[in-house]
């Protein structure tokens, strides 16, 4: 493909719920203009094609059989491709807890296979954004695969080691808010920049608002590894659904969270509620998926089987509410979240040109990162009259 030119005519879900019909300018890797649907075009698109912004995963343990915390670097160039197939462009490379020194030793595996993909020059796939670790400093009650001689207590020397070992490419971390020092922890995180999420928890409502307070902007996998959300004494996840400040992050393939509490959350979050998948490959002998989702050998959920085109089909049918309107919580407001939404997450001028092509019965076409199709070049084709943007 060449640095400049026209893609369309197609639909357009521009990211902030609206569709309309369109071509789209790219020029050296930035979306330059948008386009009246009449035109010449350099690359076409089947008929009934739907132009989205690429898709980002806040949450992810790996893709295919190839883990963050066991293939480290190894796993991002696998995880680059696999998100690319799902029409995602973005993906967050997600560190559980293990042994302190494994864990900074994935980070910095990671930020330095991440770099090397930058330095490599045309993306092969979905770009990593950055690292997230769902621990150490969670609650022992609500660890769930999380093992427990393996949490530790939260200590500013701790937090500046993860920020180190990851060389500027930690954007997130998931704690437990009442765990003793968290809340020191999470101004010291705030000031570096780093997204504190709430997460493996047993905070109630009020200690939610006072985590919301301290700077927690987001709550990790909605419903899983938290209290029930009860009517008479309310977890901390009611907290965060109140809060205009925050966003949901929801595991949406129906198992973790039932269809009509999708439903529920996100007629209360709307553009609030970000999807996430927290994709565990069922890698060695101790995961296997079942029932929908990925467990350990004791029968524990530790992820899920689900892919974001999926999420993003399934938020359509849970909710019933059409594709430009799903696509939002799979595309800005995951953006938003991680303070990248000057650059990604909407179809406009001046952003980045991380696109997603779907088919009329949203299913992913291809795949345009930075301008460059890295996944189904075959479904942009080149119409017999062409024109340079």
């Amino acid at each position: 493909m060449s640095d400049t030119y026209i893609l369309g005519p197609a639909r357009i879900a521009h990211g902030d719920g609206t569709l309309t019909h369109g071509r789209i300018a790219v020029d050296r890797g930035r979306i330059a203009r948008i386009l009246s649907e009449d035109g010449p075009s350099d690359l076409g698109l089947p008929d009934g094609a739907i132009v989205a912004p690429g898709l980002i995963d806040v949450h992810t343990n790996g893709a295919d059989e190839f883990l963050f915390n066991r293939d480290q670097g190894n796993a991002v160039e696998v995880a680059s491709r696999a998100y690319a197939r799902q029409g995602a462009t973005g993906f967050v490379a997600g560190i559980m807890t293990a042994p302190w020194e494994s864990m900074m030793h994935a980070g910095a595996e990671i930020s330095e296979a991440a770099n090397q993909l930058v330095e490599a020059g045309d993306p092969i796939g979905a770009r990593c954004l950055g690292i997230h670790f769902e621990g150490p400093f969670l609650n022992h009650k609500f660890r769930r695969v999380h093992r427990s001689e393996w949490i530790v207590p939260a200590t500013i020397e701790r937090a500046q080691e993860m920020v180190d070992a990851c060389r500027g490419a930690l954007v997130m971390v998931t704690m437990a808010p009442e765990v003793e020092d968290v809340d020191e922890i999470a101004r010291f995180f705030f000031d570096q920049g780093v997204i504190c999420s709430a997460g493996h928890t047993a905070a109630r409502y009020r200690e939610g608002m006072l985590a919301i307070g301290l700077g927690f902007r987001t709550i990790t996998h909605a419903f899983n590894a938290m209290s029930p959300l009860d009517h008479r004494d309310p977890s901390i996840l009611a907290a965060f659904i109140q809060e205009s400040r925050t966003t949901v992050q929801l595991i949406c393939d129906g198992y973790h969270v039932s269809p009509p509490m999708v439903d529920l959350l996100y007629r209360t979050l709307h553009e609030r509620l970000v999807l996430a998948t927290d994709n565990m490959p069922p890698a060695g002998s101790g995961y296997r998926i079942e029932g929908g989702v990925v467990r350990a050998e004791d029968g524990t959920i530790a992820g899920s089987a689900l892919l974001m085109d999926q999420a993003v089909r399934n938020l359509m049918m849970y909710a019933d509410i059409g594709f430009e309107t799903a696509v939002i919580s799979a595309t800005r407001s995951p953006a938003r979240l991680l303070n990248l939404d000057r650059e990604l997450g909407t179809v406009e001028a001046g952003k980045r040109a991380d696109l997603s092509v779907w088919s009329d019965e949203y299913q992913v076409l291809a795949t345009i990162v930075g301008g460059h199709a890295v996944y189904g070049a075959a479904h942009l084709y080149r119409p017999s009259r062409t024109a340079s943007a």
